[in-house]
């Protein structure tokens, strides 16, 4: 499935998924993200980052997407337990190359 192929809801869910996955693997979340992108939706969601800032009406459209993404029926999150990683979600969206320049200089 390529990006040209999906709704703009799917769109905005890949991308935080992609979100997610890119600050786990730069070491600001745990390992353990519990959906991860298929190989072939990662080069979807690179070319979604690269417009990032064009696909959401405003910042807390990124945080409702995050709780549904999260969302269980069997468990309660309190909003001040995820609220930190929404902010990060919020942080990589708006200053995404400062947040790679600083993981490459703390693995030099």
């Amino acid at each position: 499935m390529f990006a040209t192929e999906l709704n703009i809801m799917e769109i905005k869910v890949l991308w935080v998924v992609g979100a997610l996955e890119r600050l786990a693997s730069f070491g600001f979340l745990g390992k353990d993200v519990p959906i991860q992108l298929t190989s072939e939706a990662i080069d979807d969601f690179i070319t979604i980052d690269e417009n990032r800032h064009e696909i959401f009406a405003d910042e807390d459209e990124i945080g409702e997407i995050f709780k549904c993404v999260i969302g269980d029926d069997d468990v309660e999150c309190a909003d001040d337990e995820i609220q930190p990683i929404i902010d990060l979600i919020l942080e990589y969206k708006n200053n995404r190359t400062e947040m790679v320049k600083y993981v490459l200089s703390r693995d030099l």
